[in-house]
């Protein structure tokens, strides 16, 4: 698990990065995706290393379910699987969306770093 400590050198900053957190309920990868490719020069840099971190964690969610399309053997696995994985995703952008507000260490679980 990988801990940023957001600087954020205005309000700006902050509303790109909770707006990332909010849409990636929705869009999994693509709201971070797109700060990390197109908002970069417009973000902190620690604002960038929390996007990035957050891609990389919902890239490797977008992978484990692509195993979902396996026929039986990962339809069995999504029965169980998705729903966690549905929940984790909520519970960890909620904890990160408070530790924004608090300005305290917004905590990332990344497996593996594909960017």
């Amino acid at each position: 698990m990988k801990q940023y400590t957001p600087v954020f050198k205005d309000d700006t900053d902050r509303i790109i990065v909770v707006a990332m957190l909010v849409a990636s309920l929705f869009f999994m990868f693509i709201p971070a995706l797109v700060v990390v490719l197109c908002l970069k020069k417009f973000i902190s840099d620690s604002s960038y290393e929390i996007s990035k971190a957050f891609l990389n964690f919902e890239l490797l969610l977008f992978l484990i379910s692509l195993f979902f399309m396996v026929p039986i053997i990962g339809w069995l696995f999504a029965i169980i699987a998705a729903p966690i994985m549905v929940i984790l995703n909520t519970i960890i952008i909620v904890v990160d969306l408070c530790a924004i507000a608090k300005n305290s260490e917004v905590k990332v679980p990344v497996g593996y770093e594909f960017i």
